[in-house]
């Protein structure tokens, strides 16, 4: 048998070719286990609350890659030979009823032309044994303790995880990992598998990821041999994609080669970033494969880029264009609810995921000629993230917030795909700590932007000042009743002309703290 660390050169079959080229206009990377409430309901009402967006005419998403997640590859949550099963309140009543919940699941979603995806967590955190919905446990909390890591702690990577995370430079790891997806696949007439390499990091030693990076691709060779194995086998394509990082520099800084893996022709699909606007799809594009992949860009609704939970609706407009104008073949939203608010109000559900401006988006994102409307963009900011530990999600190199220096313009990239389009535009500059007797400078694209203070007590919920940012992906934080208050707010209008079609430069000089800069581009 050909070594994982050899080449693999696959070879397709013209019905694996139409699955990759088929129409994805949207995916929706579910969360099927949120809210965790929800598995008090009967199937069939699950069901119906799982699939309202789906079912709504309109809807752009045409496949949903479940992200099952509770227990991943220690417990199972479906009939399995190989992992026991998981405790969960509400999924035990559906296993005593004799429900296969993962077969309703892909059942679903063939009987609506939906794409079924599996996405695995390569390596996922510990839920604590049972699982009680709605119950706060610490990450070291002794329920958390997972037996595997206990009896074999050389598998596992010593990180910020109390317990460590799956270390996939242990050849026992990969090879479980495998077989745990093999009978995924054997059981389910699953159309692929996403590996999610974003969801939580580090995968490899840390310090030496990019020394062990031949672990990492020998795992996805072996991963992409199976599917070609269980295809052969059933007849059904099976597709391989893997959730990264935006930009090829920072999947190899955790170790992750994907170059190499789509020049080798190991992905089907490859889904780039999830907590950030800036996505390098051309770098991506640019990178020769033996047979067209599918290039698709994540935006996550829940772990949020800094400053921008649950944003407005002209906010996703711009993030979504601007995906789509860069060349994206299609735009995954993760952690983004299955329904509209008035469903989770129907169902007595928790609010966490309501978003009406998420629900409009899947009506809209997945084609620009109904991606229309006022579209606003920002400049990114840092923030934590509580997942990861290195480069891949973590965002922490983005520019804002940046203290202003007198006499010393700071340049801020502005990303604008659209270019010189629209009727007219507005620039917003929200600044903390500064003086509002002194009116900053501001230029785009050394274009001089008049702006004029119109709130001097300006409140964001989002915006900590110099209190711990709080880190994304803790919703709660974001209703604080009492923000911070006291920022000033300047605005000035921006002649769409001045735009360029990609990286535009604001420059700012002034005092204070630059906390946004947001351009909102009113439709022509």
């Amino acid at each position: 048998m050909a070594s994982d660390f050899e080449p693999l050169q696959p070879v397709f079959s013209a019905a694996h070719r139409q699955a990759v080229a088929r129409r994805r206009r949207l995916v929706l990377q579910e969360d099927a286990n949120m809210p965790f409430e929800a598995f008090r309901l009967p199937i069939a009402q699950w069901l119906d609350f799982r699939f309202r967006h789906c079912d709504t005419p309109g809807c752009q998403i045409d496949g949903i890659w479940w992200d099952i997640g509770v227990a991943e590859d220690t417990y199972a949550i479906y009939p399995s030979k190989l992992l026991p099963r998981v405790r969960l309140a509400g999924f035990d009543e559906w296993c005593e009823q004799g429900i296969d919940w993962v077969g309703e699941l892909v059942k679903a979603s063939h009987e609506r032309g939906l794409e079924a995806f599996w996405s695995n967590r390569v390596c996922p955190v510990d839920f604590q044994q049972p699982f009680v919905p709605g119950e706060s446990v610490p990450h070291a909390d002794p329920r958390r303790r997972n037996p595997l890591k206990a009896t074999h702690p050389e598998w596992v990577n010593a990180c910020w995880w109390p317990q460590g995370l799956w270390n996939l430079a242990c050849a026992e790891v990969r090879e479980r990992k495998v077989a745990i997806l093999r009978e995924l696949l054997e059981r389910y007439a699953l159309d692929g598998i996403q590996l999610d390499f974003a969801r939580h990091t580090p995968c490899l030693p840390p310090g030496k990821e990019w020394e062990h990076r031949a672990h990492a691709t020998a795992f996805v060779r072996a991963v992409r041999r199976m599917l070609l194995e269980v295809e052969a086998a059933t007849g059904h394509p099976r597709l391989l994609a893997a959730r990264v990082g935006e930009t090829v520099a920072v999947n190899h800084a955790d170790g992750l080669e994907v170059d190499a893996w789509l020049r080798e022709g190991l992905l089907d699909i490859v889904n780039l970033g999830g907590r950030t606007t800036t996505v390098d799809v051309a770098g991506f594009r640019a990178i020769p494969t033996p047979e067209p992949v599918c290039i698709s860009v994540s935006f996550d609704g829940h772990h949020t880029n800094d400053g921008y939970y649950f944003p407005p609706l002209d906010y996703l407009r711009g993030v979504f264009r601007n995906f789509r104008l860069q060349g994206t073949d299609t735009i995954s939203l993760f952690n983004w609810g299955c329904a509209p608010p008035a469903a989770y109000d129907e169902f007595g559900l928790p609010g966490m995921m309501k978003c009406a401006d998420h629900t409009a988006s899947v009506f809209e994102a997945g084609d620009l000629a109904t991606l229309q409307g006022d579209r606003a963009y920002a400049v990114e900011r840092r923030g934590g993230y509580p997942w990861a530990g290195h480069a891949v999600y973590r965002n922490e190199d983005r520019p804002l917030p940046t203290p202003l220096v007198a006499d010393q313009p700071v340049e801020l990239p502005l990303f604008v795909w659209d270019g010189p389009a629209g009727q007219s535009a507005e620039l917003r500059l929200i600044l903390r700590l500064a003086d509002p007797k002194v009116v900053p400078s501001v230029r785009i694209n050394g274009q001089v932007v008049d702006v004029a203070l119109v709130d001097r007590d300006y409140a964001d919920g989002q915006i900590y000042g110099d209190a711990p940012q709080p880190s994304a992906g803790a919703w709660s934080f974001y209703s604080r009743p009492n923000p911070e208050r006291g920022m000033l707010v300047w605005t000035g209008p921006v002649a769409p002309a001045w735009l360029v079609r990609g990286e535009n430069r604001v420059a700012v000089m002034g005092n204070g703290i630059v906390e946004k800069v947001e351009l909102t581009v009113r439709a022509t």
